[in-house]
């Protein structure tokens, strides 16, 4: 009995076909999204499954797939129809990404502190489904201090690093002010980090606080 229950599961969970132009759609709209979101992945295939498809469901026409992290190696979508009476439609179904990403692996043992430099990573592929969440890619912002001490081999991601800021906060800077033809120079604190062009509040020496935009290491433009 249980034999046949399971049988008649298995029937009813129909692996979305080739038959059908809109499952095609659908894989086609998922493959952008991976590719959107991770640029260096090599997408092998794309399953989709639903338990059951509406009986015109040849006569929908694709819209859309809803918004999704698409972030896993499978996972659920929700994909957007209209019917032939002009309605719209939503149906759900599973899908299977087999892929590629390539990503960066330590090349050696990282301090903590240190400095992610070209030598110290190499880039390597990797089955999608066995790279952890946040693996940092070659197309990264890779001015990055090690967070913690990172072991030779290891996927490096992002949570074991932290942004090598031009500016850290409470360094002492130099700022430029200008007037004209005049330029004025102001020793100044920083109260935020920042990298060049970003906009940071600092401290003059007698406590103001002005915004200021990073020009360089510990160099700052006044506003």
């Amino acid at each position: 009995m249980l034999k046949k229950v399971v049988f008649g599961l298995l029937m009813a969970f129909i692996t979305a076909g080739a038959n059908s132009a809109n499952i095609e759609q659908i894989k086609f709209a998922l493959a952008i999204e991976f590719k959107n979101k991770y640029p260096q992945i090599i997408i092998k295939s794309i399953d989709i499954q639903t338990a059951a498809l509406p009986k015109n469901f040849d006569e929908f026409e694709f819209l859309r797939l809803a918004e999704g992290k698409f972030d896993k190696a499978s996972g659920y979508l929700r994909a957007e129809f209209k019917t032939p009476d002009k309605l719209k439609k939503n149906v759900f179904f599973r899908y299977f990404v087999k892929a590629r990403l390539e990503v960066l692996r330590a090349n050696k043992d990282l301090q903590r502190g240190e400095s992610l430099g070209v030598n110290n990573y190499r880039m390597a592929f990797f089955d999608f489904d066995k790279v952890p969440a946040g693996a940092l890619s070659k197309d990264d912002d890779l001015d990055l201090v090690a967070r913690t001490n990172v072991k030779k081999n290891a996927i490096l991601r992002q949570n074991m690093f932290k942004a090598n800021h031009l500016v850290k906060k409470n360094a002492q800077l130099k700022g430029t002010l200008k007037d004209g033809d005049i330029r004025i120079s102001v020793e100044l604190s920083a109260l935020e980090a920042g990298n060049k062009g970003d906009t940071i509040k600092v401290r003059t020496r007698d406590g103001k606080v002005f915004q200021a935009v990073v020009v360089g290491k510990n160099q700052v433009s006044l506003e």
